[in-house]
Formats: structure tokens, sequence, C-alpha cells
């Protein structure tokens, strides 16, 4: 954590790429889109033409696999045949986010072979997969952990959203599409927090190597988001950072954490800093590493407003 002597020129050199693979990474990738976040650069992958055409990405990449329905050593023997491009397309990343369903052939067939071309490139890579449902049966799960095994070995940081948790999150009720908006809300923030602390000035800065000091080699990665403002913004924040707990892992197991503050230019460091005390407490480990920074929003000028992403790791 430093006070400000980044050079924002070098803030302005990160180059980070997220790619959505399969139906669910282009669903994220439009969603992301839509929301406006920037400073990335959005690449979708796909074995499936129909699906491909729907991505608004920048780079829209359809792997032809000859048949409609294909496998998942298909859908790798195809990446396998691109390797050359896909190294050109990546070259000079900085930190890559993936994304992608891991039950069915594209994710588990395509996300570790751009992973093995991102670990030789020396690229940073943060990869979020999505476990099936348990009712989608014994083969579905069969791919999602072969897939799983591949991914966990090249990645620098796993996040698992466990589809069966969302039963327990939200109105069972409520529409597949509501659910999965809710699940790429959360996952944008993340990205989106951590894209802001590297390009973004504010008063207190993180730098590409606190987010690797927190991210490297994690395999049990979660992200949780709290907003409010007022009076009571401090306990309002804690109790969205307590409920919203929708990946595998927990936070009191916890023994590196990056907080990232987004607030107004009247910001007050007190509540900063019970926020802060807060997450520590609900730590077991009291050695815990934990990096925070601030980003000040101009729009975020209602008094007391801040929100708070948090992403750690065990």
């Amino acid at each position: 954590m430093y006070l400000q002597d980044w050079d924002n020129g070098m803030k302005d050199k990160m180059n980070m790429k997220v790619i959505g693979i399969g139906g669910m990474g282009i669903n994220f990738v439009n969603f992301m889109i839509a929301s406006g976040v920037k400073k990335v650069e959005y690449i979708t992958i796909d074995t499936d033409s129909e699906n491909s055409g729907l991505s608004h990405a920048e780079k829209k990449i359809f792997l032809d696999t000859g048949v409609k329905e294909c496998s998942r050593e298909q859908a790798e023997r195809v990446a396998l045949q691109c390797e050359n491009q896909f190294q050109e397309l990546l070259l000079g990343t900085n930190i890559l986010f993936l994304i992608s369903g891991i039950g069915g052939s594209t994710g588990s067939g395509i996300m570790p072979v751009i992973l093995e071309i991102a670990k030789k490139l020396k690229i940073f890579t943060i990869s979020i997969v999505a476990r099936p449902f348990y009712l989608e049966g014994f083969e579905t799960l069969k791919i999602a952990n072969t897939g799983m095994k591949k991914i966990e070995k090249l990645t620098d940081s796993l996040i698992i959203i466990p589809n069966e948790k969302l039963y327990n999150y939200i109105d069972r009720k409520e529409p597949l599409g509501s659910v999965y908006n809710t699940v790429n809300l959360i996952i944008k923030e993340g990205i989106e927090g951590i894209v802001n602390v590297l390009t973004e000035v504010g008063f207190m800065n993180i730098d590409f190597f606190d987010v690797k000091a927190v991210l490297h080699n994690a395999k049990n990665t979660i992200i949780r988001v709290g907003e409010g403002k007022g009076d009571n913004v401090v306990e309002k924040i804690i109790e969205q950072l307590i409920e919203n707990n929708l990946f595998e892992g927990k936070l009191e197991n916890a023994k590196r954490i990056l907080i990232n503050f987004t607030t107004g230019p009247s910001v007050s460091l007190v509540d900063i800093g019970k926020i802060t005390e807060r997450i520590s407490d609900i730590v077991k480990d009291k050695n815990v590493n934990l990096i925070w920074g601030v980003v000040i929003d101009p729009s975020y000028d209602e008094i007391r407003k801040i929100k708070t992403v948090v992403i750690s790791s065990v």
C-alpha cells in the first residue's frame, strides 16, 4: 500500500483482458460491457457460432469443431490448433480474467489451454468458474471435475461459484435469469474493484504487486461487496459483507485480504478505519495480510457514501 507514490503513467500502461468462454462467459462479458466497465479489453470464445454471434465483445472468436455439440476433448483439440493465434492475442497482458461454466465441454476444454499459454507468457491469471448443479447429472459433474483439476494447476487465483449455493442465497421462486444477474453483479464488482485500484488515482493506492501478494497461488478466492451511506454506513456494509456469500470458501478463514474502498472527496477516514477493523475482527487469523486502498469517485458525493469490495484468499 502506498501514498500516491506510484506514477500515473504506470497505471495507464496496465493491460487487462477479460475472456468469457462459452455461454456463461459470453453472458458475463455482455453484462460487463452493458455496465460500462472500461479499461479492460473484452474477448469471447465459443464453439457455438450462434452463441458467438450474441457476444458484444470487441473480439469474438468462434472455434469450429465441425460438430454442433462437441466433447471436451474436441474443444481442447481445436483450441490447441489455435495456440499461436492465442499467444499473439495475449502478448503484453498483465492481468487476465477468465470466466466460464465448467460443466460443459467448451469451458472445460478451452480454459486450460488459454491458461497454459498465459503461464508461458508469465501473465497473472484469475479464473472464475461456475460449478454445475448436482441435478445436472454425473456426466456433467465428471466433465467439470476433469476441467477443474487442470485449471487449479494452471491459474494463479481460482474463484469458484457453486451453483448449488445459489439456492441458499436467493428466493427460489426468482427466475433463473435474475439469479445469474445477481451473480454477474458481484463478480463484476470484484473485477471492477481490481481494475479501479490499478488504474484510478486515490489517496491510498494499491499496485500490481499488492494484488499479486493477495491473489498469487490462491485456490479459494472469494469476493464480497457492501455499499452504504449515512450514519449507519459501517453496520450496513459489514452486514452485506457477511451475507454476500456466493462463493466457495469463507471470509473468516482468509489469510490474505485486499479491500478496495470507493467513496467521495469528503471521505471520513474514521469510517474506513472502522470497516477495516470490523473485517479484521471477522477473520480468525489475527496475522492476516490485509491490504487496502481508496479510490475517489466524484459521483459518490453524498455524505458518508462508501462501496467496499473485499477479495480474500487462503
